[in-house]
């Protein structure tokens, strides 16, 4: 992707909603998240140069504004063309191309990042609901793999043991579709149920690039536990099979970053950068916590990117392999090998 873009899309992932004009009709179902950085939040697919970003849109306010044209559309931002040539892209569940579920939205954690245990109506979804939706979809649907994440809800082993029942029921009614979990869990049996169940490809979350601001920011969790269960999961679904999150902006250095990283690759898992999308009450929270975020701009997106990048080269891997979750949507992050 050109530099230009690969910087437009970074300052469009940090920045707000996306005005739309009174009696917009989108081409395609608007979805509305309860997991990741919209959660909470109506969004729509906007895709540009190659690549894709999906974004809050809102009727009043916003850091952009969807333009309507004769062919297409663009955004506008402060009254002046941000990117031209714009098309929308049809969300199959939470994300194009592939149906990500989450399984519960409630959890007994309160890591102070996240919106998800603040939504209102919190409530489980069934394997049978998740196979019942996907066998709703219009003929057709270009549907490419399952996923699933959840909030923590009742406790670790009782939503671990739910997300494997959902995974049997759609791996034995979709057995040609390749199944994604991103779990919290504790126990290296747990990561062979998953893979025992269906289940090619793990996502599990290291969350910060510091311990020491993981236990401020996650108190209950135990990020060594996860850097024990991303290993052992490469040793169960392989290198390159195995992905984990690393939120930028908590009040870590990129040299944090890199070392994380380097440490994440030297396993045979493939980090992603989140950029810390936050809102009012959360940062209220981490402020309290960790002191106010001192933000994260588009240089350090894109510079943090390139050398994510670098890394994994230098270790022999890239996202090709994901066919599930985050690196096969790439709507929230900058995706190596894809934008840069």
């Amino acid at each position: 992707m050109e530099e230009s873009l690969v910087r437009k899309k970074a300052e469009l992932i940090l920045g707000g909603d996306v005005r739309i004009p009174e009696g917009f009709r989108a081409p395609f179902r608007i979805s509305k998240s309860t997991a990741g950085p919209g959660a909470g939040k109506r969004g729509v697919v906007f895709a540009f140069g190659g690549t894709r970003v999906k974004k809050g849109i809102v009727d009043s306010g916003g850091d952009f504004e969807l333009i309507v044209k004769e062919e297409g559309y663009s955004l506008n931002r402060n009254g002046e063309t941000f990117i031209d040539n714009v098309t929308i892209e049809p969300v199959i569940f939470h994300a194009p191309g592939q149906a990500f579920f989450n399984m519960d939205n409630r959890c007994i954690f309160r890591c102070i990042y996240c919106k998800s245990p603040n939504l209102e109506n919190g409530s489980r979804v069934s394997g049978e609901k998740m196979a019942s939706m996907i066998r709703g979809l219009p003929e057709g649907t270009g549907i490419g793999g399952i996923a699933i994440t959840s909030g923590v809800a009742g406790g670790i082993e009782e939503t671990v043991r739910g997300m494997i029942e959902c995974v049997s029921v759609l791996h034995k009614e979709f057995p040609n579709l390749p199944i994604g979990v991103e779990p919290y869990v504790n126990e290296k049996s747990q990561i062979e149920a998953f893979r025992n169940a269906g289940v090619s490809e793990m996502k599990i979350n290291v969350e910060t690039a510091r311990k020491d601001i993981f236990d401020l920011a996650c108190p209950g969790l135990d990020q060594d536990t996860l850097l024990e269960m991303l290993e052992h999961s490469v040793s169960v679904f392989g290198r390159g099979k195995v992905a984990s999150n690393i939120i930028i902006g908590l009040g870590e250095t990129d040299g944090d970053v890199e070392a994380m990283m380097e440490r994440l690759c030297d396993m045979g898992v493939v980090p992603g950068l989140r950029p810390l999308k936050a809102g009012p009450e959360e940062l209220v929270r981490i402020s309290g916590i960790l002191g106010a975020p001192a933000g994260t701009d588009a240089e350090r997106v894109v510079s943090l990117a390139k050398t994510q990048k670098r890394i994994l080269e230098e270790h022999g891997l890239d996202v090709s392999g994901f066919r599930t979750m985050c690196f096969a949507c790439g709507c929230c992050d900058l995706v190596p090998f894809r934008d840069l």
